[in-house]
């Protein structure tokens, strides 16, 4: 075996490479090269005669390569892949032009291959560059020892040069193929949340089904809902209290195969943990003390349908074990019953807490948590998408006006901004809760600032103090705080808040709570939160 380096072109190769031109129409029009290798072959041996000729890419682990593309006058299987041997691998990294090869038998890479013992020998081998960077090879094999000359490269250099110009020039509109392809995607889905939503609205004209919201975060949430609505998929709806978790289950429910069948939802943390288990899975009579007779539970009830688990890590330890069942086998069983019933219900979980710390702590079942954690929806606060408070305050105001009797209460010039103003620490619910006592206290007409009863804003800073439109937001006490519960307590409750509408950053968490990231990585470890 002998290796040759390139020398440049004389004067008597010119005709042979301007007998080339015509391989640039044929690889240009060519929308895979594969189809036009035999007449790319055809041409080329007019001034390069070769056996064979084959087209090899690099494999992405750069150990390997692929063929490509093949053709041949003699009759060999064709591999799929060749591995290159260690000592060769630097041909991938340094410069070079060509390499010839007498006889491929003694070529620690070509050996390899059929050809060899179908009777090649003789071998011109070329690179493929993209970026300065080789990515693969064109190969002209011939029967005969010896049967290429350095006189021979640049035929090959100046194909190869345009092999990996189509190549290029492929991948470049498959790129733009693939990119097309996602923003038709998107609008499609832009168009079915668009339809969905306006379909939605209409059967839940009045009642809280309306989806409502222009903010790209909301708009990323119901875009998920969308997706996974087509599906059977179980779905985790993860925000604070008053996000509008209810709504977007109902969505899914309304938007999915399951639309005509009913849809239940229960506040796990509403009901006592002797009655949960009953609620859920019902129970046989006698079973308890006061089951007179036999009753239904929602997964039952659910059949066809979807159930919406509130406060789903307020479950008890019981509960949660046969949830599971439900989720993994489809079957559970009533409260004081042997016999197995099937499942047929698509679970929707919700929960405003960390279910991962309450899986380090203990109080959440891994296993349940894994098979709730398959689609994550996380809802924003409302005070992360503030282009959606007037939107919301207008709808809700229809809806209460039709509550109440009269047309939908407007809002005064100044009330607007007080809207906007306000952090909503209560979301969604505490929004419609303002405004449904403030229409009242309008009695039909405007509302005003003074109708609203919201907190007047805070006074500027003195000179030196952060700028409001950059300060950092801070979180108050979790709507519905008691006033019996412990500071640690509360201190506790609005960490994980704030986690859960950072979506888990813990630098936008503790910038939330106007904290540095070294004072709230103290409070996790304090309440045994770190993730």
């Amino acid at each position: 075996m002998r290796y040759r380096l390139a020398v440049p072109p004389d004067a008597d190769l010119l005709a042979r490479l301007d007998a080339l031109a015509e391989l640039l129409p044929l690889l240009s029009g060519a929308l895979d090269i594969r189809e036009v290798f035999p007449h790319l072959s055809r041409v080329t041996c007019r001034v390069l005669p070769h056996d064979a000729l084959a087209l090899a890419l690099l494999a992405p682990d750069r150990e390997s390569l692929f063929v490509h593309a093949l053709t041949t006058e003699v009759d060999f299987q064709r591999p799929d892949r060749i591995q290159v041997p260690q000592e060769a691998r630097h041909l991938f990294e340094v410069p070079w032009d060509y390499l010839l090869c007498d006889d491929m038998a003694t070529d620690p890479v070509m050996r390899q291959i059929p050809a060899v013992v179908a009777g090649l020998h003789g071998s011109l081998r070329v690179p493929l560059r993209r970026n300065g960077q080789v990515f693969g090879g064109l190969n002209f094999m011939s029967r005969a020892q010896g049967g290429f000359t350095a006189q021979d490269a640049p035929v090959a250099i100046r194909v190869a040069a345009y092999v990996a110009l189509a190549l290029a020039h492929k991948d470049l509109a498959d790129e733009a193929a693939r990119a097309a392809e996602v923003r038709e995607r998107a609008t499609a889905l832009e168009q079915r949340v668009r339809s969905l939503t306006d379909q939605l609205s209409v059967l839940g004209h009045g009642s809280p089904r309306r989806m409502v919201g222009v903010s790209a975060a909301w708009r990323q949430a119901v875009g998920e809902a969308a997706q996974v609505a087509a599906t059977d998929t179980t779905v985790l709806l993860t925000g604070e209290s008053g996000t509008g978790k209810e709504v977007l289950a109902r969505f899914i429910h309304g938007a999915s195969p399951r639309a005509a069948g009913p849809f239940l939802a229960i506040n796990c943390a509403a009901l006592p943990e002797s009655l949960i288990e009953s609620e859920l899975f019902g129970h046989e009579k006698g079973a308890f003390t006061g089951a007179t007779q036999t009753r239904a539970g929602l997964i039952e009830r659910a059949a066809g349908g979807v159930l919406l688990l509130d406060e789903v890590g307020e479950l008890s330890p019981g509960a949660q074990a046969k949830l599971l069942r439900v989720l993994q086998e489809r079957e559970f069983q009533r409260v004081g019953a042997s016999r197995v019933l099937r499942a047929d219900v698509r679970v929707i979980a919700a929960t405003h807490r960390h279910l991962r710390t309450m899986v380090d702590r203990g109080t959440f079942r891994e296993d349940l948590f894994y098979r709730l954690h398959i689609f994550v929806i996380a809802l924003p606060p409302l005070r992360e998408r503030p282009d959606d408070v007037l939107p919301l305050a207008e709808v809700l105001l229809e809806d209460i006006g039709r509550q109440l009797g009269r047309r939908g209460a407007g809002l005064s010039r100044e009330a607007a901004p007080r809207l906007l103003a306000y952090p909503w620490p209560g979301n969604v619910r505490e929004l419609r809760n303002v405004l449904e006592r403030a229409a009242i206290l309008a009695g039909g007409g405007l509302i005003t600032s003074e109708h609203l009863a919201l907190p007047a804003p805070a006074p500027p800073q003195s000179s030196g103090a952060s700028d409001p439109a950059t300060a950092p937001r801070r979180i108050g006490l979790p709507a519905g705080t008691e006033r019996r519960q412990t500071l640690p307590d509360v201190e506790r409750e609005m960490v994980e808040n704030a986690l859960v509408g950072a979506r888990y950053n813990k630098s936008e968490a503790a910038r939330a709570l106007g904290l540095t990231r070294a004072q709230f990585y103290v409070r996790l470890k304090r309440h045994g939160l770190a993730i």
